[in-house]
């Protein structure tokens, strides 16, 4: 069954939640243990998550270039996932800047993590 905010974003984006994505942001025990350190096998550096934004939000929505904040880091900065493609690559929004981190949802669904 679509929630509320998943019918929002299917509306704005004209295609559904990804799977993987609404996984992560449905994911209780995650929500209940944040702030959060992610950990990867694959690369030398932590993701540390504050809090996870609101699929529902329109004001998370970057429709024209297929993004979508979903999370804020301890440092203050937005994450954005790519929902263009398949990979749902992750970004950081930085003082206006957007970086690739080079890693995906599906790299945080599968990484270790630690409750701060």
């Amino acid at each position: 069954m679509m929630t509320d905010d998943g019918r929002q974003f299917e509306a704005a984006f004209g295609f559904p939640v990804p799977t993987a994505l609404m996984k992560l942001l449905s994911d209780k025990s995650l929500r209940d243990s944040l702030p959060v350190v992610f950990t990867f096998s694959h690369l030398s550096f932590v993701l540390q998550i504050q809090c996870l934004l609101s699929l529902g939000d329109q004001k998370n929505y970057d429709v024209k270039n297929k993004r979508l904040a979903f999370a804020v880091t301890t440092d203050g900065f937005d994450l954005l996932v790519d929902i263009a493609t398949d990979e749902l690559s992750i970004m950081q929004s930085e003082f206006g800047d957007i970086d690739s981190l080079g890693i995906t949802v599906n790299d945080l669904l599968t990484s270790e993590r630690f409750a701060l």
